[in-house]
């Protein structure tokens, strides 16, 4: 039973995010509304699955921390996530030829954003995946988290390298998230190779 609720839950969010994208997508310039799409990111993002663990699992604040591993090896994680998001920077720098560094605003909602990216798809869908012994569940929750990208693909004109590229980041995140038992190595990451797509646009 616990299984068809997660499936519903998973359908639930994607329909619903999908008809927010679709229909309010603000570009940065209308800084105004472009927060306010942060802030319905952030609610609908990790709001929906507090609610899925208070009320579906039914477990309390403390058991949502320990189970998206919030607390557990700090350190290491940001470590982890730390020495890859260097590694990346030196990757880029070598690569591209000069950034700008007046991103303004998406200093701050880059981490953030990449932080409820995390709680869902790396502490919440894959946590669950493996909890019910799905085999693959790396792989799935890859795939489910380059489908989330879908609505935004379709308003960007997103190209097939593109999603194959979102799939093998959401890959290697849940890898690293598994190998460092942290939220916030993953979260590093990806803030990190976020911020640097945005840098040489």
């Amino acid at each position: 039973m616990t299984k068809s609720k997660l499936i519903l839950f998973i359908l639930f969010f994607y329909i619903g995010w999908t008809i927010k994208e679709l229909t309010f997508h603000p570009r940065i310039t209308d800084l105004g509304f472009y927060l306010i799409s942060f802030l319905i990111k952030l609610i609908f993002w990790i709001g929906l699955v507090v609610i899925y663990f208070v009320y579906i699992d039914r477990v309390r604040l403390q058991q949502i921390i320990d189970y998206i591993k919030l607390k557990q090896n700090i350190i290491k994680g940001v470590f982890t996530g730390g020495i890859i998001g260097l590694l990346l920077v030196v990757i880029e720098v070598t690569i591209f030829n000069g950034f700008r560094f007046d991103i303004g605003i998406r200093w701050i909602i880059t981490p953030l954003t990449a932080f409820s990216e995390e709680v869902v798809f790396r502490g919440f869908v894959m946590n669950k995946l493996r909890d019910h012994r799905v085999k693959g569940y790396n792989f799935i929750q890859a795939i489910l988290f380059m489908g989330i990208h879908f609505p935004i693909g379709i308003i960007s004109g997103y190209s097939l390298l593109n999603y194959i590229t979102i799939f093998l980041v959401g890959y290697i995140l849940g890898f690293i998230y598994k190998k460092t038992s942290s939220i916030w190595a993953p979260t590093i990451a990806h803030s990190v190779y976020n911020i640097l797509i945005y840098l040489r646009q």
